[in-house]
């Protein structure tokens, strides 16, 4: 048979899984910030690049043969849910990086304790919100990319596969 050893407190481990899931759930909260950030960049150079038809108003650019995308409505209210979620999501995982730095690092017990609640509700929101973002983003990515965005090579397809599993 296997032989194990104790880690830690006896009786505890159930306290010190939990500990390592709430890690592990803020991380993956800050993975779907960074598949969300990804998405937005790309969409946005692919954006100002790709050509196609006309704007609505007029044409933006008659020198070229069609406008960018960047000049359609629904290409820019894609592209402005992703920035939102990008800028959001980044300050809310700033805050929740403050909030782990104050349990670890904080001389007061009273302030430790205080951070300690408020990121013990805060990570399965970040880890809710970020990940089911990553998803939505990296699905309006696709779109902004058109055909393109299911091809290998342009690594659109392979984000949103990644942003997928983040929300299990």
């Amino acid at each position: 048979g296997a032989e194990g050893y104790l880690i830690g407190e006896a009786n505890r481990g159930l306290n010190a899984m939990f500990a390592m899931m709430n890690t592990a759930r803020l991380a993956v909260g800050i993975q779907g910030l960074g598949l969300i950030d990804r998405a937005y960049q790309n969409s946005l150079a692919y954006a100002r690049d790709r050509l196609q038809m006309r704007a609505l108003s007029g044409a933006k650019f008659p020198d070229k043969p069609a406008d960018p995308l960047i000049v359609h409505p629904d290409i820019r209210r894609m592209l402005l849910t992703q920035k939102a979620f990008a800028e959001g999501g980044r300050c809310m995982a700033l805050h929740a990086a403050t909030l782990v730095d104050i349990v670890h690092r904080s001389e007061d017990a009273d302030e430790r304790k205080e951070a300690d609640e408020l990121l013990s509700f805060m990570i399965p929101i970040v880890k809710a919100l970020l990940t089911e973002a990553a998803v939505e983003c990296t699905y309006d990515a696709m779109q902004i990319f058109g055909g393109h965005g299911y091809i290998a090579e342009w690594g659109m397809e392979q984000l949103a596969r990644d942003a997928r599993i983040t929300t299990v």
